[in-house]
């Protein structure tokens, strides 16, 4: 990587390039308002940008936030956007600036990065791996056994970003839900909401925003799509789902991300018959399931740290590999996390560099090893796919002790 033509992002010398790689890619389209919300989004977080002929062709973006652990929160790297110009392909620039970007994000403190995924590979060869499927719903809001009474909702417009990003970050939290520092990328994605609508209730203390959906509206009957909601209690979600309810005399479909606490199924009234019957129509009632965001641990003492198990504590060792030792050689003082560790898990959790030859010995990569300490999916599911392996003994005992709930992120980026 020495010599490469990287630096950080200048916003005044460079934002113009920016703008014009987004609409290359075909993220936005060459109007006042979408070339605004990517000057708002380069306002904050951090980027670096990679040059030819001095003239910005690559960009990477990332915002610091927070994501949950069980009970625990972790400082966390969002990647936020990586975009690189139809002149700049096939010349590693993209792979390299992410990997820049994680040492820079572990230098300020990140626990764990995360991204979303354009196709599942490119991101593994940083040491990415995938998240728990998420389910898209697509359903008939009037067909939602929901008893909670209607109330009125009150309007949210753009200028509302404050408050729906103070709604986000203090919404009601599970394992694996994320927050991101920065309500003016809050802003930003709101000002990309094709032909938005909001609605919500100001309930929360000093009547604050407490809970709200916010999405793009289709034709009159939709199918409308939700992008953003939050609540802080049981009572404000059934709430939300009334409301939603109460457009059905008149949109025939929504479509959104599942709820992660609970499955949409259970509160639709004949969802079979009403699939069978909306099958090949733009209002056709189903779910998909896809698995579109990719973790990783950048710092795996704090991490483990904040790791508290139910069961008796387990030791062994840990040989990992992380491929950014190969792609930062020589060019970070943090080259990844390649190397040996004795790791105890337990109610107190810890990981510390070194090998104990009386422990059984787990191989793994960082990719693989993420997921299995997120709770992405059992060490013995794991190990079919990924690159983790060990002696059975030792895989059926992380099975045991590492019952997590699915992480569930709750804020799209």
């Amino acid at each position: 990587m020495t010599n490469r033509p990287f630096r950080p992002f200048d916003f005044d010398r460079d934002i113009k390039a920016v703008q014009r790689i987004w609409i290359e890619c075909g993220w936005i389209q060459d109007e006042k308002d979408d070339r605004e919300a990517v000057s708002v989004f380069f306002k904050t977080g951090e980027a670096e940008v990679a040059t030819i002929h001095d003239e910005v062709e690559c960009a990477t973006h990332w915002t610091p936030g927070t994501v949950r652990y069980q009970d625990e929160t972790l400082k966390l790297g969002a990647v936020t956007a990586v975009t690189t110009s139809h002149i700049a392909r096939k010349l590693g620039f993209a792979r390299e600036l992410t990997a820049r970007s994680l040492a820079l994000q572990k230098h300020a403190g990140m626990h764990v990065s995360a991204l979303g995924i354009f196709d599942q590979g490119f991101y593994n060869q940083l040491g990415y791996g995938n998240g728990p499927y998420e389910t898209r719903v697509q359903f008939d809001p009037a067909r939602l056994k929901v008893n909670a009474p209607f109330r009125p909702p009150q309007r949210l417009t753009q200028s509302h970003f404050k408050e729906i990003h103070h709604a986000m970050a203090n919404r009601k939290m599970y394992h694996g839900g994320v927050v991101l520092d920065s309500p003016e990328n809050t802003k930003a994605e709101l000002i990309w909401t094709d032909k938005p609508f909001g609605l919500g209730y100001f309930d929360g203390p000093e009547g604050s925003l407490s809970h709200f959906i916010w999405g793009e509206m289709k034709d009159e009957s939709g199918p409308y799509r939700i992008t953003m909601r939050a609540y802080r209690t049981n009572e404000q979600l059934m709430e939300l789902l009334a409301l939603i309810k109460s457009l059905g005399d008149q949109i025939d479909s929504f479509k959104m991300l599942e709820f992660g606490e609970f499955q949409l199924q259970d509160i639709l009234d004949q969802p079979f018959r009403t699939e069978r019957t909306t099958r090949g129509s733009e209002y056709h009632q189903h779910l998909s399931a896809f698995a579109y965001w990719q973790f990783r641990i950048l710092d795996l003492e704090n991490c483990l740290a904040k790791t508290h198990l139910n069961g008796p504590a387990m030791k062994f060792n840990l040989l990992l590999t992380d491929p950014l030792n190969d792609i930062l050689a020589g060019e970070s003082t943090w080259q990844g996390l390649t190397g040996n560790y004795v790791i105890t898990l337990g109610e107190e959790s810890s990981a510390s560099q070194g090998t104990d030859k009386n422990l059984p010995s787990l191989n793994a990569s960082i990719n693989a090893f993420s997921r299995l300490w997120f709770g992405v999916r059992p060490a013995s599911n794991i190990a079919i796919t990924d690159d983790l392996s060990g002696d059975p003994k030792l895989i059926a005992a992380l099975d045991q002790i590492l019952r997590l709930p699915k992480p569930h992120f709750g804020w799209d980026f």
